[in-house]
């Protein structure tokens, strides 16, 4: 009777490891890399999915999964990790691809919120720069690095070198306490 299923690991010699594998991939063996994404494919298509709920989406996300792990596989130092690594991949470009796919759904309130911005008197803009100012060290540098640097919420984790949910830990924080400050300054002058 023939193989009715195949195996992620069929096909490779026997008693080549994953481990194996992995430093052959560092070292520029694409057909290492790619038995490597083989043996994960399955998991890694069902994270994909998880986060865009679409068979074709999960797929694209995949394909350019694989495109950046055999781009930067020499930057992976422990052969060991190479799961967590290429599972880390993923998640970053299924973010990224949903990042994407926010912006096109929100075009048309960030041009309301460009035309608002738009409308703020001179006195108000001095008014929201000192309460930037008056925040505590980090929920400034938060607010620095998303609002006038234009900085994702990744890029300012790397750049802080702080987890990104304290980031947006941070980032709720400093918002709640700029309207804080600016609501009692609108009571201070009426």
């Amino acid at each position: 009777m023939g193989n009715v299923l195949t195996l992620p690991w069929q096909g490779r010699k026997k008693g080549e490891s994953n481990i194996k594998l992995v430093k052959k991939a560092i070292k520029g063996d694409s057909k290492a890399f790619t038995e490597l994404m083989k043996v994960h494919k399955a998991s890694l298509y069902k994270i994909a999915y998880s986060y865009v709920k679409d068979e074709q989406k999960a797929l694209d996300i995949l394909q350019e999964t694989t495109y950046k792990g055999l781009l930067n596989i020499n930057k992976l130092s422990e052969p060991k990790f190479f799961k967590t690594w290429i599972t880390k991949v993923l998640i970053n470009v299924a973010i990224d691809y949903s990042k994407k796919e926010d912006k096109i759904v929100y075009i048309e309130e960030e041009a309301n919120i460009v035309e608002k911005a738009k409308e703020i008197s001179i006195e108000e803009k001095l008014d929201l720069y000192d309460a930037i100012d008056s925040l505590r060290e980090q929920y400034k540098m938060v607010i620095i690095l998303k609002y006038f640097n234009d900085m994702t919420i990744e890029e300012i984790s790397q750049n802080m070198d702080i987890p990104i949910n304290t980031v947006k830990s941070h980032m709720r924080r400093a918002k709640k306490q700029l309207k804080e400050i600016l609501m009692e300054g609108e009571i201070n002058e009426q």
